[in-house]
């Protein structure tokens, strides 16, 4: 009877100490994946035409987690202009020509930096 008490609780606790190490949280990019993923973005989003006439320049911080399908979903991204933010998500959300490349580091989540300076226009 002991013994199989002790089984149980052995079994048990083993259980709960997997479930505690159990993590559903993504897992930060390589320095070789964020990079490929920084120039992909960089080079499909273009700069937007009201912030030429207004001659606006900022920076967007984006993190965003690779679907296991290579696209991207946007956890958060912040900028000086709501409007220069949003164009970079909307852009985002509509890269799906190298999905099959990026869905094998799915899963995998990435910061980036998006650079918008009129002198590289």
């Amino acid at each position: 009877m002991k013994t199989r008490i002790a089984t149980l609780v052995m079994v048990f606790g083993l259980f709960v100490a997997v479930s505690a190490l159990a993590n559903d949280e993504p897992v930060p990019a390589s320095k070789a994946v964020t990079i490929s993923v920084s120039n992909h973005i960089a080079d499909e989003i273009g700069y937007p035409e009201f912030a030429i006439k207004e001659k606006l320049e900022c920076t967007v911080v984006v993190k965003l987690t690779i679907q296991e399908d290579g696209t991207f979903a946007v956890d958060a991204a912040n900028c000086i202009d709501n409007r220069m933010r949003k164009h970079v998500i909307a852009n985002i959300y509509k890269l799906d020509e190298n999905a099959d490349y990026y869905s094998q580091f799915a899963g995998q989540q990435v910061y980036l930096k998006i650079k918008f300076d009129l002198k590289l226009v």
